[in-house]
């Protein structure tokens, strides 16, 4: 990881010096991860600082310089999402809404021909809005599911 962070203003808490779990940007490699942490505009309030821009405005092109120290392991998308493909295969894959309206909305959309199945109107559906909304975490997550999924050592230990 880099010396230098950047997180949006939206994301402080409302007290310095406060324990929080921040969103941050790392400045050099532009990995976004999530991690405890306590920040202060002072570095000389915090044992162990390190610089964090603080961005806002409209383009949040507005930057004033804070500082952040750590509480403990940060953990990237990728370490994330790798902990959660790992995970997957002892979990049950439904996804459960428990939502009457999305059964009758989605049951129409397959009734008027626009879909095979509610199930693939969900998928098709939730993947194009996860694309729109979250495209760098769809691309880290593919990235990982092709390296993890091409790795005959790891199926191999997995097997046995």
């Amino acid at each position: 990881m880099s010396n230098g962070y950047i997180t949006s203003e939206e994301s402080l808490p409302n007290a310095e010096e406060t324990e929080t779990v921040l969103q941050v940007r790392d400045a050099e490699t532009k990995e976004i991860f999530h991690s405890r942490a306590r920040i202060a505009r002072d570095p000389a309030q915090l044992e162990q600082p390190k610089p964090l821009s603080v961005v806002r405005g409209p383009h949040e092109t507005t930057k004033e310089q804070w500082y952040i120290e750590f509480v403990d392991e940060t953990t990237t998308t990728e370490e994330r999402l790798e902990q959660l493909l790992e995970k997957q295969a002892d979990r049950s894959n439904v996804i459960n809404t428990r939502s009457g309206d999305l059964d009758v909305l989605l049951q129409y959309l397959v009734e008027t021909g626009q879909y095979e199945s509610t199930a693939d109107a969900t998928r098709e559906l939730l993947f194009k809005q996860l694309a729109d909304e979250y495209p760098s975490l769809l691309e880290t997550y593919v990235d990982l599911k092709n390296r993890h999924e091409s790795d005959p050592l790891r199926n191999v230990l997995e097997d046995e």
